[in-house]
């Protein structure tokens, strides 16, 4: 009787480890919803007239040069001093215990920017999860995770959005990914299915992440350009991969449609300690 309690009991932990509060990691659905609304109503301040928008891949909050060391507030630091409006992270842990951290790396960078956080987990890594998060200094609201193609043999990756509502009776999509880095095809593949998942939207979407292609993939980006307006487009937009040695263009900010937006500037955020990716940050204008 001891030892099928024991077993009930090992089953139970196995379970509740793996079991993600933000969002279900079921496979069984390509797209699912976390109807929570995160941050305070704020329809009676004045609508803005641009926003800027960071992505970043944080490499589990690792710098490169410590192995084994999760450093958090070096990430933190990076977003402050940009200070953006929103967030696009990728490489990010949930309760994994990786590099000595076994918390919600979402929720502590959330507290550590103060803005509001929502974590989409792609596949169960150790003892917890790996996937993309999003950070906005205003409410997040229907929050869904939805699930990109792929190859048996190769990781599950996610396309995560949410509804942020502006200042004013104001709200965006922001979307954040990261695609497949060792296989073309597929990465073409969740592209055309980023294309179709973000088609719908009645209201504006901005969208990055790291999308492992560089702006020479010609068929890649003649499917996401048709759709998409960069906020840098050529070889000439910096490098944002490595931060020791920089020499690829692999990291992306885009919206639609062409007429809700306006790039005034896109920049890199030059802190090559926190990871291996530069934070990339553009600023919009807001047309009405």
């Amino acid at each position: 009787m001891r030892s099928l309690l024991t077993n009930i009991l090992i089953i139970f932990l196995f379970i509740s480890c793996n079991e993600s509060p933000s969002i279900p990691d079921s496979a069984e659905d390509r797209t699912q919803e976390d109807e929570n609304t995160y941050g305070l109503d704020n329809d009676s301040k004045s609508k803005l007239s641009e926003i800027k928008v960071m992505t970043y891949n944080i490499h589990a909050g690792n710098p490169p040069s410590k192995p084994g060391i999760c450093d958090l507030n070096a990430v933190a630091e990076a977003i402050v001093q940009a200070n953006p409006d929103i967030v696009l992270l990728q490489e990010v842990d949930k309760n994994t215990g990786r590099n000595d951290f076994r918390g919600d790396q979402s929720k502590e960078l959330g507290k550590l920017t103060q803005m509001n956080y929502q974590f989409f987990s792609a596949r169960i890594y150790l003892s917890g999860y790996y996937g993309v998060a999003i950070l906005s200094k205003y409410p997040l609201l229907n929050a869904k995770k939805h699930l990109l193609a792929k190859e048996p043999a190769l990781e599950q990756r996610v396309l995560g959005t949410a509804i942020v509502d502006l200042p004013g009776i104001d709200s965006i999509m922001v979307a954040c990914t990261h695609l497949q880095h060792n296989d073309a095809n597929n990465r073409l593949n969740q592209i055309q299915d980023v294309v179709q998942l973000l088609s719908p939207s009645q209201v504006p979407v901005i969208i990055g992440g790291d999308f492992n292609e560089q702006p020479s993939a010609d068929q890649f980006f003649s499917v996401f350009d048709e759709n998409f307006t960069r906020s840098c487009i050529g070889n000439d937009c910096p490098k944002t991969f490595s931060t020791t040695n920089p020499y690829a263009t692999i990291d992306y900010l885009a919206f639609k449609p062409e007429a809700a937006f306006e790039t005034t500037r896109h920049e890199i955020w030059y802190e090559n300690y926190a990871s291996d990716h530069f934070p990339v940050m553009a600023t919009f204008k807001i047309k009405r």
